[in-house]
């Protein structure tokens, strides 16, 4: 599978809507990640998979599996290994609101916020980071740095979530200087 387009993820979440109302049930996701860059922010033509966090858990994992039969999709196309990431901290804004489906995203903010605790260096969290730094118009460290402590916890905050956040705004100065021409 190569990658889930912002097309491919809305038409998987009216499915997903489908199956919840075939069954008389409602569910909730709120995604993250690559899909919200991909649905929210238009900042790729695709993600690998959704993460997400999703309810009800087991009535989800159900129709995500029987989907991902369906339609030859891997078995971790919709999936909530992303948790441990997610904050109560962090801020939702409902995107689509279906029949039995409603999805959220969390905001620009708790996203960067997310994307620098995870400091996956064989990721895109760097180029994400970045990209979302640009839509926040961060001005200098600190704001980063506060962001992070307004959306995280400080068993998230390790040294090298301080040296990536330290590297990716080195390269987000770089790349707003080869922006504007200087």
């Amino acid at each position: 599978m190569s990658g889930l387009s912002k097309k491919e993820i809305i038409a998987h979440f009216e499915e997903i809507n489908s199956r919840l109302a075939m069954e008389n049930k409602y569910g909730e996701i709120l995604i993250v990640g690559g899909a919200a860059l991909t649905v929210v922010f238009n900042a790729r033509n695709s993600t690998h998979d959704i993460d997400a966090i999703f309810h009800p858990t087991e009535d989800m994992r159900k129709i995500i599996k029987n989907m991902a039969d369906d339609y030859n999709l891997n078995y971790d196309w919709l999936n909530d290994g992303v948790k441990g990431f997610i904050t109560n901290k962090m801020k939702s804004e409902q995107l689509f609101s279906y029949s039995n489906l409603t999805v959220s995203n969390i905001n620009a903010e708790g996203l960067l916020a997310m994307k620098l605790t995870s400091a996956r260096s064989l990721s895109k969290d760097m180029q994400d980071s970045i990209f979302l730094m640009k839509i926040l118009n961060i001005q200098n460290q600190d704001e980063l740095f506060s962001i992070i402590n307004k959306y995280t916890y400080p068993n998230q905050q390790s040294i090298a979530v301080k040296y990536f956040t330290m590297e990716a705004f080195e390269k987000y100065q770089h790349e707003i200087k080869l922006d504007s021409g200087h």
